[in-house]
């Protein structure tokens, strides 16, 4: 195993999936590729409605806020990394962070092809059997689409104040 796709929503409780996806690198000595996808800024692909000064300026809005998501996952990494990591022989050389905008499942499906994962890593809030059976969740989705293995860390309510890098839920 080469590559390892950790993805993150980077909300409370990440913490034990990112202690997943990093003794799974560190087994098999693999690089972990961190990704956040984001459904906020997502545009579409109906553009024909937007003029080109409009489409250039919100490009350069999507480019500040991917760099913005990426130094602060990086500082959550380094944080994590000193916390836990201290005593076992691990760099953050071996974390490449990836951001994107869109469809969670989606993006992460495709993510797995373009670093071209050997596995993903992902946490699952647990949400409750009617809404998953009404809109499923996004790890049912990539399950059911992704070409490699998938490990589902359980996110329970006890686990979210467990979060990633500190008290902030991130």
């Amino acid at each position: 195993m080469n590559n390892i796709l950790y993805a993150s929503d980077l909300e409370k409780g990440s913490r034990a999936v990112l202690r997943a996806a990093l003794a799974q690198a560190i087994m098999s000595n693999a690089k972990i590729f961190f990704l956040h996808v984001s459904e906020q800024f997502h545009r579409g692909n109906d553009d024909s409605f937007v003029g080109f000064k409009i489409k250039k300026s919100q490009d350069a809005h999507a480019d500040s806020l991917k760099e913005e998501l990426r130094v602060y996952m990086r500082q959550r990494i380094e944080r994590f990394i000193a916390e836990e990591l201290s005593d076992i022989a691990f760099s953050e050389d071996r974390i490449e962070i990836v951001v994107r905008f869109g469809e969670p499942a989606n993006k992460i499906v495709a993510t797995v092809k373009d670093v071209s994962a050997d596995m993903v890593v992902m946490g699952d809030r647990r949400v409750n059997a009617l809404s998953r059976m009404f809109l499923g969740s996004t790890a049912q989705k990539v399950i059911h689409n992704a070409t490699v293995p998938i490990l589902i860390v359980p996110i329970s309510k006890s686990m979210e104040s467990d979060t990633l890098g500190g008290e902030d839920g991130h």
